[in-house]
């Protein structure tokens, strides 16, 4: 009996979480949950989770877009970014092995963004392309529905660090990853000693120093002669672990640290897999070269210069990027970069983009762009921007003219427009395979072997429920500001209610309409909008 009610727990546990629904007053797409079978996990399997948007962006499908969390955490949702499902996007994201609260928990075990994430990320993204089925036996499609997933439209967005799992993943697994269509990555910390912001750091809750004088923004080289080691000075602090022993950069020139007057590296600690404490490679490496390393007193919490080469080679995506541009040369790039709000390093040269740029530019198919175009900015904010950077494709990206090419950060305070917009012009360029260096404006994006029928279920996606008893929901997406205004008529063609209107500016619209009063039976609704012109059937019981 005990084992029944075991198995009954697991069964409604398995139910709720295949079946979860969210939706709110901005949102119009629906959560499905599954679990992926990898080497990285147990019987468990790895959790995913897709937004499955209420309609598809073009007539023929739905592009699909991964997700993956900065940061080191084991669990990989963000709800901000399941927000371009509105677009008409699936999006997907996931939690790493052993991360995430049951029942969303996945099997395995977290091993800080090592191999066991990096096979979990690999198998996540064989299933969003449509190669491989979740432990169910069912294929993505089967959670999607109506909105077929477009597997030739599949598109990474890295959040920070999640961008340089992206590229990690991405190299060690090429072959089986190789239909990636595009990628975007956000201030992504690409290259040697970027994600522990050897160059500057944006913010320090110790100190007020946050600009390294000792980098040399114009070209990028570092003056370390000025490094030092502080044998007796606090390094980092977790809970009851104080790890003294500190590498910084004099930058007076005195051989004595002083906080807030220089500038103290920072290192990345490996708890609970190592507890070792990583200074990046770099600052290692002549850290033993100047003979500060190994200490007399080294703590056990030092890592030598093995632990740290073998701990970053799975961690800096810059390493990576050859390898997976052999097999797909021709891999279409996004990097996203603000001037005064980079949350990685507050070197104006923005060394991590020039990294990436460097490494894409080898390839001479390649496809890389710093930033949105502006009109896609524009689109997704319903605000006019012009004076937001409008940078070509392909052009040369150096420690000067990027200055020119990042984006203000008082442009607009939502951070996740930025991943919105490159989003959109990403999968649109990919559907109209419009590589161009630069847009002049929005793209009118068609399936050129769209049937009829799939047109149909696009349209009758734009308004659900349907039947509908009480409420229809329609979705409106203008492409400039003004008036929307919603008429329904009866089967005759007789105006049945007041007309609805509404002011709506270039993004997603949710208009919910009371048909209450209405007779049961079927009826049109006329959408006119700012570039969005609709006539939609429903039915009321």
């Amino acid at each position: 009996m005990k084992k029944f009610y075991t198995l009954l727990r697991f069964s409604l546990i398995l139910i709720f979480s295949l079946t979860l629904f969210s939706k709110n007053s901005s949102a119009a797409y629906t959560y499905k949950g599954t679990r992926i079978i990898s080497l990285a996990g147990d019987t468990a399997g790895t959790y995913v989770r897709i937004a499955v948007p209420s309609f598809k962006r073009y007539s023929c499908g739905a592009p699909i877009a991964i997700y993956m969390f900065g940061g080191f955490g084991a669990d990989g949702m963000l709800g901000s970014l399941f927000d371009i499902a509105n677009y008409g996007f699936i999006v997907i994201q996931f939690n790493y092995p052993g991360g995430g609260k049951v029942p969303y928990k996945s099997g395995g075990t977290f091993d800080n963004r090592g191999p066991n994430c990096l096979k979990a990320a690999k198998d996540v993204m064989r299933f969003a392309m449509g190669e491989i089925t979740d432990r169910y036996g069912n294929y993505l499609d089967y959670y999607t529905g109506t909105k077929n997933p477009l597997y030739n439209n599949l598109g990474l967005i890295g959040g920070s660090n999640g961008g340089c799992q992206q590229l990690v993943t991405m190299g060690l697994y090429p072959n089986e990853l190789a239909n990636i269509a595009w990628i975007s990555f956000f201030e992504s910390p690409v290259g040697e000693g970027m994600l522990n912001a050897d160059a500057g750091k944006p913010w320090n809750k110790t100190a007020p120093v946050y600009t390294n004088t000792a980098y040399q923004d114009s070209t990028g080289v570092y003056d370390w002669s000025k490094l030092r080691f502080a044998p007796d000075t606090l390094a980092y602090k977790l809970k009851k672990d104080v790890i003294k022993g500190l590498l910084y950069f004099d930058l007076n020139g005195n051989n004595t640290f002083e906080r807030g007057i220089d500038y103290d590296l920072v290192g990345r600690f490996n708890t609970p897999y190592s507890k070792k404490y990583f200074y990046s490679n770099q600052v290692t490496m002549k850290a033993y070269e100047m003979g500060y390393y190994p200490p007399a007193n080294i703590s056990i919490y030092f890592a030598d210069s093995t632990q740290t080469k073998n701990f970053w080679s799975l961690r800096d995506g810059g390493d990576f990027i050859d390898d997976y541009l052999q097999v797909n040369p021709s891999i279409k790039v996004m990097y996203l970069a603000r001037r005064d709000s980079d949350h990685i390093t507050s070197a104006p040269d923005h060394p991590e983009v020039i990294n990436a740029y460097q490494k894409f530019a080898l390839s001479p198919t390649a496809w890389f762009k710093l930033n949105p175009d502006r009109s896609y900015l524009e689109y997704v904010t319903g605000t006019l921007m012009p004076t937001a950077p409008d940078n070509d494709a392909n052009a040369v990206i150096n420690h000067v003219n990027i200055r020119t090419m990042d984006l203000p950060g008082e442009l607009f305070t939502y951070r996740y427009y930025i991943h919105y917009a490159s989003t959109l012009e990403m999968a649109d360029r990919t559907m109209n395979n419009d590589w161009s260096p630069n847009l002049p404006g929005l793209l009118t994006t068609t399936c050129p072997s769209a049937r009829d029928e799939d047109a149909e279920i696009n349209d009758d996606a734009l308004l659900y429920p349907n039947p509908a008893n009480t409420e229809i929901n329609i979705q409106i997406n203008a492409n400039a500001v003004g008036t929307a205004t919603i008429r329904i008529f009866d089967a005759l063609g007789k105006e049945v209610m007041a007309p609805v209107s509404m002011e709506v500016s270039n993004i997603f619209h949710l208009a919910p309409i009371d048909i209450s009063n209405l007779s049961a039976g079927n009826y049109f609704v006329r959408i006119d909008a700012p570039g969005f012109v609709h006539t939609l059937q429903f039915t009321r019981e």
